[in-house]
């Protein structure tokens, strides 16, 4: 068994392709982020160009059973193992895999390994705990089940995460709650035809609203642009909310329909066929996300976040059953508390790792 660097168009497709083999047997996954992976191979966007990258594959007997991109963005003091993928029964392979990035760790001047993120949190995180039996959603991860036990055991950190599900019909938070929420607080959909202008103000809420959220860390301004880019033909304007007060806005949220209802299973998404697919049957989805949301830490206890999910709930009653929200860490209680409040129920939970290096674990 060996590790091999990828650096032909050989290995990339075969780095691509392990992503299938391991999901044949799952008819619940979608093809979401196979597209995160060729992005670090390719170097497609601003982001990974920033990132120092070493793809690698384990190999054994002439096949291939692991892969990870190992990663260090110069904005986050930690190594990724991201786009990990494993077939089943490969300890020895995961070994090699976390024996290369703990020696590239330390060439990199990094303090730690975080294993089950894929170069940042926007772009899906964590090993899947439970409800393998769910289908994936947009924007969700998805992983075997085998995964957390390749890591668990070896003395790393282990944060856990879940998402929550909104029953569009039983949302209803009192009035006297909601009040508070358009309390001198209005509300505004997103000009996606003015998307330069708007993403100077929506990448701003990004960093200033996320960025005391674990392993969160800056994105410039171009970099959160062709995130939305990449997505701009599922968008419209209502997907992305600002909550304003005194002409400023001060919190947004981004909620989208749940596209993989309409994704065929466990299949190769082919990028144009996905867009077509999804102008042509939108009609047909029935589940939405909510993505991501944030506000201003100043006006946190104004009931903001109340009223941009109440915001989405006025689009969405009589089009959608429900919705699932995004991940939310579960030691994050204020977080934590507002989702079980409106949302109920914790729906799928994750597990990451985080290996914290002079530590003699492994």
């Amino acid at each position: 068994m060996k590790l091999i660097g990828v650096d032909t168009r050989r290995l990339k497709k075969e780095f691509i392709d392990l992503y299938y083999r391991v999901y044949a047997r799952y008819r619940t996954n979608r093809d979401n982020f196979n597209h995160s992976a060729a992005n670090f191979l390719h170097k497609k966007d601003s982001f990974s160009r920033n990132c120092q990258v070493e793809p690698v594959l384990v190999s054994d007997g002439g096949q291939f059973v692991a892969r990870a991109v190992l990663l260090h963005h110069p904005r986050l003091d930690a190594l990724q193992l991201g786009c990990f993928e494993a077939l089943p029964d490969q300890n020895e392979a995961v070994d090699l895999l976390l024996e290369r990035a703990s020696h590239l760790a330390k060439e990199w001047g990094t303090s730690k390994i975080i294993i089950g993120m894929n170069g940042h949190l926007t772009y899906g995180l964590g090993f899947l705990k439970n409800h393998y039996d769910l289908p994936a959603v947009f924007s969700g991860s998805y992983s075997p089940e085998y995964y957390p036990d390749y890591f668990s055991g070896r003395g790393f950190i282990e944060h856990t995460l879940s998402t929550y599900y909104a029953n569009a019909t039983t949302f209803d938070p009192p009035e006297t709650v909601l009040d508070k929420a358009y309390s001198g607080i209005s509300y505004r959909y997103i000009r996606l035809n003015d998307l330069e202008r708007e993403m100077l103000i929506l990448g701003d809420l990004f960093n200033k609203t996320l960025d005391k959220t674990r392993f969160y860390f800056h994105k410039s301004i171009r970099e959160s642009c062709e995130m939305i880019q990449a997505i701009r033909p599922l968008l419209k304007n209502s997907n992305i909310i600002y909550a304003m007060k005194e002409g400023r806005e001060i919190g947004f949220v981004i909620w989208h329909p749940n596209f993989n209802e309409i994704l065929p299973e466990n299949g190769r998404v082919n990028p144009l066929l996905f867009f077509l697919r999804c102008k042509l049957f939108s009609g047909r989805i029935r589940e939405f996300m909510i993505n991501t949301i944030g506000v201003l830490p100043e006006y946190e206890n104004m009931g903001v976040s109340l009223g941009l999910i109440n915001e989405i709930f006025k689009q969405v009653k009589g089009v959608y059953r429900g919705g699932e929200t995004g991940f939310v860490w579960d030691d994050n209680s204020k977080s934590s508390i507002f989702c079980r409040t409106h949302c109920r129920d914790a729906l799928r939970q994750y597990v990451v790792y985080e290996w914290m290096l002079g530590d003699n674990q492994h």
